[in-house]
């Protein structure tokens, strides 16, 4: 059935209106996303009644069997409802923790006016923004935060007693114009009007309370192997009885990874009624921008985090991987509104040496200036920007063949496609049906994804709004 509405058209007062049709693609995609839901609910179901009929006997040889005179239904419910209320109290602790954490700033309901902001956009903007698009959206937002991180991203999150959250990294403010900032808080928006959040949190308990049992039973067949071999010295037995728990691992796997599969395959649905919420309330033009703009700085710090960690494996007294908390500090250094990967590649030598040696500074009182930690650092860049290229040179024909890259349709270079170069960009998408839109998601798997690839998110929007 085609059903009309009225969405705006990307303006700053929402006040333009026109009309829109929701297609059968997105019935399908709403239908295909509860029934991954449903599959996943029951396997879920089916691996608890697995689980519930399993008996455990340490004096048997394979230590593990099934009795269906010994299924219990009642302590089975009652364990399982026991863990999920566990489950809930945690999750109540935790999302508590992070609405106070230290990186977290409350824009609404509360404000500290005394606070220093030094932000692309105002505080009073970005609540603005999101009130009137949850306003169009028809839904209530009880709480707004900023987060600060160089990665661009934004989240929500529902909860009862605690209402709607929408949270909105700060980086997502550097990457991004005015129309594309709202188009990605209304995408988050969708995900509240389409109740993802409690229908993730509730779909995890059967998954919690399954994993814990599985554990259970590892732990059982272990110490049955361990007693066998190490205790009774029989060999035969501990072979059998590890047979078992290979067998056993293998198939609570395949089940959990069945499971799994439909979860991955509702969030991509999920994430594609989310950009379409955006595109039908704020325009599709201000939505694709959006996404391709995240999409291109996310690439950008993905190589320079490449190229930071090969910077650090030429330590040779290294004793592990850079931490992430380092990595954060390292990235902080990169332009804030950087989306060229190629610049990223070239700069990594200069954020990875001058980062330590200020590091150096702060924490031990090595007394460096500002002058002489760039004078000490130029020296070294070259040199390793040519090690780095004999160890892997960078193939402009290898890239060309797997990614269509969007600037090469910004004709006037101004990093925001009209609906012209949009035009463009999508007739190359079509013709070069095998290429992506960047470099990291090339060799993707969808069926591995918890979110779409960006080509497909862009062609999803373009398809629904005709163009």
């Amino acid at each position: 059935m085609i059903k009309t509405a009225e969405i705006p058209q990307a303006s700053n007062d929402f006040t333009s209106l026109v009309q829109y049709q929701v297609s059968p693609m997105i019935e399908d995609i709403t239908r295909d996303k509860w029934n991954a839901i449903y599959a996943f609910l029951i396997m879920d179901i089916i691996q608890i009644l697995l689980v519930s009929i399993l008996y455990l006997d340490d004096t048997t040889l394979i230590v593990v069997g099934i009795n269906l005179s010994m299924i219990n239904p009642i302590g089975s419910a009652g364990l399982f409802i026991g863990i999920a209320l566990m489950q809930m109290v945690m999750l109540y602790l935790s999302a508590g923790q992070m609405l106070r954490g230290p990186g977290l700033v409350e824009l609404h309901p509360k404000f500290d006016t005394e606070a220093p902001w030094q932000r692309r956009y105002s505080r009073d903007d970005i609540v603005k923004w999101t009130m009137d698009l949850a306003k169009k959206s028809e839904i209530t937002v009880k709480k707004i935060f900023l987060m600060a991180s160089p990665l661009p991203n934004a989240y929500t999150f529902s909860l009862p007693f605690i209402g709607s959250i929408v949270v909105v990294h700060s980086n997502t403010l550097d990457v991004l114009n005015e129309e594309e900032m709202q188009a990605i808080i209304a995408h988050e928006l969708g995900h509240i009007k389409n109740r993802d959040s409690i229908v993730t949190i509730f779909t995890r308990m059967p998954s919690f309370f399954i994993d814990i049992i599985y554990l259970y039973v590892y732990v059982r067949l272990l110490l049955a192997i361990a007693d066998s071999l190490l205790v009774n010295g029989d060999l035969y037995s501990t072979v059998i009885r590890a047979i078992v728990l290979l067998a056993f691992f293998l198939l609570s796997r395949i089940l959990t990874h069945v499971s799994k599969h439909f979860m991955k395959k509702a969030s991509r649905a999920a994430e594609f009624m989310a950009d379409y919420h955006a595109a039908s309330v704020l325009g599709h033009e201000a939505t694709i921008n959006g996404l391709i703009r995240l999409g291109q700085r996310v690439e950008a710090i993905t190589v320079l985090i490449d190229e930071i960690r090969w910077l650090e494996s030429l330590n040779p007294e290294r004793v592990g991987s850079i931490s992430n908390a380092e990595l954060m500090r390292m990235i902080t250094q990169y332009p804030l509104d950087g989306i060229d990967e190629d610049n990223a590649r070239q700069i990594a030598p200069w954020v990875f040496l001058s980062t330590r040696l200020k590091h150096m500074r702060e924490i031990y009182g090595v007394n460096l200036s500002d002058a002489q930690v760039k004078d000490a650092v130029e020296p070294a860049i070259g040199p390793l920007q040519k090690k780095r290229n004999d160890a892997k040179p960078i193939s402009t024909a290898t890239k060309e063949m797997q990614v269509v890259d969007w600037r090469a349709v910004d004709h006037d270079g101004d990093r925001h496609l009209s609906s012209q170069e949009i035009a463009d960009l999508l007739k190359l998408l079509r013709t070069q049906p095998n290429k992506m839109l960047f470099d990291r998601e090339v060799g993707a798997n969808l069926m591995t994804l918890t979110h779409p690839d960006f080509r497909r998110r862009v062609l999803f929007i373009a398809d629904e709004f005709g163009l």
